[in-house]
Parts: structure tokens; sequence; C-alpha cells
């Protein structure tokens, strides 16, 4: 089975507010979304597409025939604002949760040659929905940036050893990086608010376990959870997901992705085998 991902880009705005909530609440759940009359976003839509390769042409499908149908779905919404399309809504705030659903649904009846495996809209490059066809598996992605310093010293290990392994990042002074963290939830669509999970909820949650407690600190000496554990990237990532895992339980934590630097990512499941 082979995998193709056409993208496309378009601009639009929304506002996503109940008139029947205070401010308060509408701003806990959709975030800065129920603020004013609408924003803006240039949306970055996603479609991967699967099928096996035909042995003639050498292709699975002709990706100019995929971009054309993106096109067709996506082109009505470009320059719009998502709130007077009701067609697309129903009268229903439009989250990018919806509008990813909805959009996997008027694309898959298009796709005669290939299937729809995956779609993913990007609101923003801290924010992210994918879909796959299934309303009780969306899933949302939230990312963060913060500033930590580490050394890489395992206490098991020699001092000439540990120089081999580590190199520059057994610096006895340690060093630093700007981290980005990847958070990704996976549950179903509450159809009360047309959001897998709070927006308030879960930033607080990040912020408070993650980024409160490890922003420019120095991991090896700031943090209980180093004393005895080596602070690489690996253990990092498998630290912030047993903080963050026993409060999300609906949704519940799907991956962890934390970045070191540009070179260099890690993502963490947990412990279970995919």
């Amino acid at each position: 089975m082979m995998f193709l991902t056409r993208k496309i880009i378009f601009s639009a705005a929304h506002v996503c507010r109940n008139p029947d909530w205070s401010d308060d609440q509408n701003r806990y759940v959709y975030g800065h979304c129920a603020v004013g009359t609408g924003h803006g976003h240039d949306y970055i839509c996603e479609a991967t597409v699967k099928g096996s390769i035909n042995s003639s042409t050498g292709i699975v499908v002709n990706l100019v025939d995929v971009k054309q149908l993106l096109r067709t779905v996506i082109t009505p919404l470009d320059m719009t604002h998502l709130n007077d399309n009701g067609d697309l809504f129903q009268g229903q705030e439009p989250t990018t949760e919806r509008l990813t659903r909805a959009l996997w649904h008027r694309l898959v009846p298009m796709l005669t040659q290939c299937e729809l495996a995956r779609l993913n809209i990007y609101e923003s490059r801290t924010r992210s929905i994918e879909y796959i066809g299934d309303d009780t598996m969306i899933y949302v992605t939230r990312r963060v940036e913060f500033n930590a310093a580490h050394r890489l010293h395992s206490q098991v290990l020699s001092d000439e050893e540990n120089a081999r392994i580590f190199g520059k990042c057994n610096n006895p002074n340690g060093h630093g990086h700007n981290y980005e963290l990847e958070v990704t939830v996976c549950g179903p669509l509450d159809k009360r608010t047309g959001m897998v999970i709070d927006m308030g909820l879960l930033d607080e949650l990040i912020q408070r376990e993650v980024v409160d407690r490890y922003d420019h600190k120095n991991l090896n000496m700031d943090l209980e959870e180093f004393r005895e554990v080596n602070p690489t990237s690996e253990e990092f990532a498998r630290v912030i997901w047993n903080r963050l895992s026993p409060h999300l339980t609906q949704p519940t934590l799907y991956k962890i992705r934390l970045v070191e630097t540009s070179n260099n990512s890690f993502e963490y499941y947990g412990e279970q085998e995919l």
C-alpha cells in the first residue's frame, strides 16, 4: 500500500462562540477563537490518499487529479467567513474539527482511483486537527515552546564512556535548547462544543505540567525526576508523557513529539505497541 499527500492552502475567517454561554465559558472552550466578530487563518490542508501502484503507469493516482479535487472542495471556502457557510456547518460553530470532518465527507465520494487515508488541517503553527473518517478518533495537536538546559551524562558509565557517547552534549557545564513540544490527544467530537477538548483545559494542563515546571530550568540540577535519570530527549519525552497522561482520560493522550533542534525530534506513544 502506497500513501501520497497533497497540500493546499486557503484563507478564511471564523468565530466560535455559543450565544447561550458567558464570555468566560466561551473563552475557556474556544480560546481566542471566541473573541470579536471573527479572525482569519491561512489554513493548510493536507490530504493523504492510499492505494496500490498501477503496473502500467507506476503511480497510484495522478496527483494533478487529486489537486483538482481538493480545489473543487476548498475553493468555495477560500477568502470567505466560515460562519456564513450554513450549508457546511448547519448553524453550528465552525471549529476546525468540524471543518476537517466536513471536508473529508465532501472529498471521499470524489476519489475513485484511490482511498482517502487521513486529512490534516493546520489552523496555525500551534494547533492542528487530523481526521481519519472516525468520529470517535479525532486527533488534536497543540504546540508550545520552552527553554531548558541539560547535560547528557549517565551515572552508570565512566567519564570516558560518557564523553565518547554524548560528545559535546557531555559538556560539564551543560548546554541549552529551545524545545518545541507537540501534544496530541485523541477522542470523539463533543457535539455540544464541536471540539475534542476545550482549548482552555488543554492549554492549562500543558502550562502547569510542562511549561511552568521546565521552562528556563536546568534539568539535571533543578528537577527531582532527573536526579538519577540522564535527561536525554528520549527520557524527557517519557517524563512529559507520564506527567500529562493521568490528566487525559477522555480524550486520551495519543502522542508526545519533542523537538530538541531542527535536526533532532523524538516521538513517544507511551508503552503501547504500534
